[in-house]
This record gives structure tokens, sequence and C-alpha cells, in this order.
């Protein structure tokens, strides 16, 4: 069975190399999907405050994404990397480690 773990990904300027220090940041997650409640329950566990930003689709969200409407776009990691390469510019965008 494959497994794929949620991942955030993030503007390499922002200069964040883990979700840790995602405290205090805007995150754009798909409405109604798992990855959404996840995102609560990692912030909670970790004592984080963060803002989300629910959108309807993956391709909304890209746009708000790109946009700079978000810092923080999450959901399984393999589709991270999947649709970084829907940006403008996706060498700018890394997916973190945890």
């Amino acid at each position: 069975a494959y497994y794929d773990g949620q991942g955030f990904m993030v503007r390499k300027d922002l200069g964040v190399d883990s979700a840790l220090k995602l405290s205090g940041a805007t995150i754009c997650a798909e409405q109604g999907t798992t990855t959404e409640q996840n995102v609560a329950d990692y912030f909670t566990a970790h004592q984080m405050k963060y803002e989300a930003v629910v959108i309807d689709s993956a391709d909304s969200i890209i746009k708000a994404f790109d946009s700079g409407r978000c810092d923080v776009y999450t959901t399984d990691a393999s589709a991270l990397y999947a649709q970084r390469l829907k940006l403008t510019d996706p060498a700018a965008f890394t997916v973190l480690p945890d």
C-alpha cells in the first residue's frame, strides 16, 4: 500500500525550514477534506496559532497561494509536488521536510 503524508509548501523566501516554525502563518487548505482537520490538530498539538483560508478546489488554492493570499499550502505531499508545477515560478517554492 502507498502511504502519503500531509505536507506543507511555502515560498523559499519565507525562510522557514520546518512546519514547527509556521506559527502565525496563513494556511490554505481544501474545504471538506481530512487535510483541513489534520492541520487544525497539528497546530493545536504544537500550541501554534494559524489563520485558515479554506478554499473549495485545488485550482483555486493554487491561484490564492501563487498570489500571496496565504503563506502555506497544505495537502498530501505527493499532490504538493504536482501542484507546485502549476505555480508561476515553481522554483521559488519548497515542500517542507516534515
